[in-house]
């Protein structure tokens, strides 16, 4: 069944009972212009609008996502993820709409009989109707321009269900007047066959008329490229309506009685048409030219205007107009006709025109469709208001020596005029003084530029056109092209956003990579009609690839990974960072082993994450790390910001050291920094210990920052400073300026490197961290720890992504990390394998002093009740510190977990949940507080200290075995 969206705009009130329905917040909105109303649960400041169009439908435009105008159908098919016939079938059915079944009757009757004997191969017969129906009439022109009948008084004649009449003479007259038939059918022969295809009520068949060829126009064929056809020879430079402009001005000059004078005949100045519209195909023409406005349209799309047919054109009529679609391809060629007749007038339809979806549910692009929504008189202003690009005037006068002078003159309004449409504009930029900057855009790549290059352009332009040189002194001269009068190009807004949840863009120097779920599709520059800074295209000619890699779950459900492509230089580093077990494999398995053997196995596994010398379990360890690591880069590469998994990326060593202990060299700067090369990125210091002090810290990033790397931070890195610029809106301060608001999904994710655990771990930490561990595979030979010192630059000959990378080297990379972007698409969080992780974070939250003392202290009194208080006294008298109980307490349990023993086992709790115990202090039994660490549970690690069971305490032999009921205050 097929709904019409118009039928379901009638039973929601213009879509309004749509909106309401997924924004019932809106309600406050309606009847109130300017009232912004909250799409997202997260924003702090209302961003979205809801406003009533000319032909009552409603728009919602949320400036704080995509900020294009979507009618309730939009919003139904973004809310439900759906596609538009499904959200049309979902809508009538909420409100009662029904359809009606259509798609069987979308085709021709199409027949075949043998031919007669008259009838030869490659002969076309066309039969065509005497006048058209009402239905033919209604599928070429848009309702507002169809003509009705109106009887003597004027009034509009309508029938029993109250649809007004068709002046259908009107109609044929214009129709005939453009050669302008409808078909019942037409047969072509072919191997002695006749093949007829016949119209139907409900599929109707055109054709232009044009003598030595005719133009067969199916405009309801399922299949574009069907729509037209084609019989006879075709000029390329042909142009349907051409004649009948031709007769309309020998008719205006027919009109205009000169009198018998020849002379004064001969001296008189013809009339010309008023204007001359060049449609780009001919139902646009056939609309305009109901509504009296003289119309030529070219014979394919792939037809020109050349400067002849042009100069014809402007013979006849005071101006030349285009009137272009606005689709992407619509601008791009009323740009490339502007510039090659400078005197041609363009009329842009509005934008909001494109918040109206078409049958097909595409966005409404050209004049038939604008005349289904606005009114005559709408049009009669855009032509009104049309300007060509040619941007000066020359004035011609006589001086009153009697002397012919002329000079140029700038026309300020075209000037902007044809700077904008050569992409020049002011972009908001809350991080500047003025508040904006200047920008050009070509295509859709977007560059910050200066005020003297607009300058410039304009010289350049002149020059290679070989002006006059007094219009080029005029611009040399002109105040119109210095900074106080450039403040006057326009303000725009452009749409950056290349992602949205399933899907990513990459901009190449010859392509454009779309990454989704399920595909990696690439098209050619120009086809994807998305905006990118043009420092963010990717120098790089690429070139797609296989996949590099295959990340699976085993049976067990354990991650697995199939390297598919060995000789990828990153892919091999990514490798050799997740090599955890590389010193039993490259060192203890290869003791005894002679040099030749050594060099041999070495070499054959120099980048192997699943070396012999490992088991099962490690070889599993080992590209677990390696997967988390390729899904890291993925999350990173998508930019959108999905409120679900709001993460900044933790990178640290695998090597468990004590606290305060620096190793570095592992690789993680290079890898995080890998993701800068897609996108505008941020480097924060994270060695400066006041960074997290400074209010200006986030100087240097602006709404268009994808992605801040804390790299290198400090042993005290505060991260909770992070943790409302992570989850929620983040808040700039540029020096000298005014701090501004940058909302979630706008904001860049973060990253950071740190040779140090995270410190003070809680709920809300572990919730914004997606970990990724590092081996020490790549290091610094330290105090003979290693064998050996090892570094990437000495292990592949080069630096990883450096000035010496090949570009095949550089092709590998950029598909690899596509291919990373794509893992992260299709998974839920992984983890890397967190034991050592969890380690690490232990050893932070209780510091290398306690440490320290508890491997002394706690590992002699391990499987004994210790008091408390004499541990804690013990502990500040031993480091000195001036610690909290609280905070000893917390370290207390680190130290515990970390060796893999229990705490205060429940089989000696209280009915408070405390250890309560009398101890003799001077001969007075006094209940006192106690600890009990427990070894007979899981094994610790090798570090543990065994326990010889020492009491510690003074008349730890009068300890009685049942609970207190008067238990101590917490001391």
């Amino acid at each position: 069944m097929y709904i019409e969206q118009s039928d379901i705009f009638k039973a929601t009130d213009g879509g309004l009972k749509i909106i309401l329905h997924y924004f019932p917040q809106a309600q406050s909105c309606v009847g109130r212009k300017g009232k912004k109303f909250k799409v997202r649960e997260t924003e702090k400041t209302a961003s979205a609008t809801l406003k009533q169009l000319q032909d009552g439908n409603w728009v919602v435009t949320d400036f704080g996502g995509d900020q294009k105008p979507k009618n309730g159908i939009h919003i139904c098919m973004e809310e439900e993820g759906i596609d538009f016939k499904e959200a049309l079938e979902l809508l009538g059915s909420r409100y009662g709409v029904s359809g009606e079944t259509k798609f069987e009757i979308l085709k021709p009757e199409i027949s075949t009989r043998d031919a007669k004997p008259s009838e030869n191969d490659g002969e076309w017969y066309f039969e065509t109707r005497k006048d058209f129906t009402e239905f033919e009439i209604r599928t070429v022109l848009a309702e507002k321009v169809i003509p009705v009948l109106r009887d003597k008084e004027g009034r509009v004649i309508r029938d029993s269900s109250g649809i007004a009449a068709i002046d259908t003479d009107k109609v044929y007259k214009i129709f005939r007047r453009y050669y302008f038939y409808s078909l019942t059918s037409y047969s072509i022969v072919k191997n002695r066959k006749v093949i007829t295809i016949s119209a139907t009520d409900k599929y109707p068949i055109y054709m232009w008329d044009e003598g030595d060829f005719k133009k067969i126009y199916q405009p309801l064929s399922p299949e574009k490229g069907r729509r037209f056809m084609y019989h006879g020879k075709r000029k390329s430079d042909f142009l349907h309506g051409l004649n009948v402009c031709n007769m309309a001005y020998e008719d205006l000059q027919e009109s205009d009685d000169f009198g018998d004078d020849e002379e004064q005949t001969k001296s008189k100045k013809k009339k010309k048409l008023p204007e001359i519209i060049y449609c780009s195909g001919g139902s646009d023409a056939l609309n305009l030219a109901m509504i009296s406005y003289q119309v030529v349209w070219p014979n394919s799309e792939t037809a020109k205007l050349t400067d002849k047919l042009f100069k014809k054109l402007q013979a006849i009529c005071e101006k030349v107009m285009n009137m272009p679609d606005i689709d992407f391809t619509g601008k791009r060629e009323a740009h490339r006709l502007g510039m090659e007749h400078l005197d041609l007038y363009t009329i842009m339809l509005p934008e909001d025109l494109r918040s109206f979806p078409d049958k097909r549910g595409n966005p409404s692009k050209d004049v038939r469709d604008y005349l289904k929504h606005f009114n005559y008189y709408d049009f009669k202003q855009l032509v009104r208001t049309a300007i060509p690009y040619r941007f000066w005037d020359e004035v011609h006068w006589v001086d009153k020596a009697g002397n012919w002078q002329s000079k140029f003159q700038e026309k300020n309004t075209r000037l902007y005029n044809f700077l904008t449409k050569n992409g020049f504009y002011r972009l908001e930029n809350k991080n500047e003084k003025m508040g904006y900057i200047f920008i050009q855009i070509q295509d859709n790549i977007v560059r910050e530029i200066e005020v003297n290059e607009v300058k410039t352009f304009i010289n350049n332009f002149l020059e290679n056109r070989y002006l006059d040189e007094g219009l080029r002194d005029v611009f040399y001269r002109s105040s119109q092209l210095k900074d106080a009068s450039m403040s006057n190009l326009p303000m725009t807004e452009v749409d950056f956003t290349d992602y949205d949840k399933d899907t990513q863009f990459f901009f190449f120097e010859n392509k454009t990579v779309e990454v989704c779920k399920e595909s990696i599709k690439v098209h050619k520059l120009g086809e994807v009609q998305k905006y990118v800074w043009h420092d963010e295209v990717i120098e790089h000619r690429f070139k797609a690839q296989e996949p590099h890699f295959k990340v699976f779950k085993t049976e067990d459900d354990q991650w697995d990974i199939d390297i598919l492509k060995f000789d990828n230089t990153f892919l091999n580093f990514l490798i050799n960072t997740s090599r955890t077990h590389w010193r039993k494999e490259l060192e203890d398995a290869l003791e005894g082993k002679t040099a030749e053997e050594i060099s041999k196995y070495k070499q054959e596994n120099l980048f192997n994450i699943a070396g012999p010398n490992l088991d099962k379990e490690e070889i599993l360890e080992q590209k677990h790390h390696l997967i988390n690591k390729m899904y890291v880069l993925g999350y990173l590469l998508h930019r959108y910001k999905d409120p679900s998994r709001p993460w900044a990326i933790y990178t640290m060593d695998h090597r468990i050291s004590d606290e305060g202990e620096s190793h570095g060299g592992s690789g993680k700067s290079i890898a995080m920094g890998s993701v800068s090369k897609f996108m505008k990125s941020v480097t924060l210091r994270g060695r400066d210990p006041k960074m997290t002090e400074n209010p200006h810290m986030y100087d240097r990033v602006t709404i268009h920052t994808d992605y801040i790397l804390v790299d290198d931070a400090n042993q005290y890195l505060k991260f909770d400073v992070f943790f409302s610029d992570i989850t929620g809106n983040m808040i700039v301060n540029p020096k000298n300026n005014k701090s501004y608001e940058i909302p979630y999904e706008e904001s860049p994710k973060f990253a950071f490197s740190s040779n140090f655990p995270l410190r003070n771990i809680d709920s809300s930490t572990l919730r914004r961290i997606l970990y990724c561990v590092f081996s020490d595979y790549y290091h610094e030979n330290k105090d003979g720890y290693f064998n050996e010192s090892r570094n990437p630059r000495e292990e592949f000959g080069k630096n990883i992504l450096g000035p010496d990378y090949t570009a095949e080297e550089w092709n590998d990379f950029y598909n690899f990390m596509i291919q990373c972007c794509q893992l992260y698409m299709q998974h839920s969080k992984i983890d890397p394998p967190m034991e050592n992780v969890e380690k690490r974070n232990l050893l932070g939250e209780m510091g290398p002093a306690f440490h320290e003392w508890g491997d002394t202290y706690l590992a002699d009194r391990l499987n004994q009740f210790v008091v408390k208080k004499y541990a804690f006294e013990d502990y500040i008298k031993t480091s000195g510190s001036k610690w909290t109980s609280q905070k000893f307490t917390k370290s207390l349990r680190a130290w515990v977990r970390y060796y893999g023993y229990e705490l205060d086992p429940e089989e000696f709790h209280n009915a408070s949940g405390r250890i309560i115990r009398k101890i003799d202090i001077n001969g007075v039994p006094t209940s006192m507080e106690m600890i009990y660490i427990s070894s007979s549970g899981e094994e610790g690690t090798a570090d543990a200290v065994p326990s010889e069971n020492v009491p510690i305490t003074p008349g730890n032999e009068n300890l009685t075995p049942g609970d207190d009921k008067e238990a101590l205050e917490a001391f």
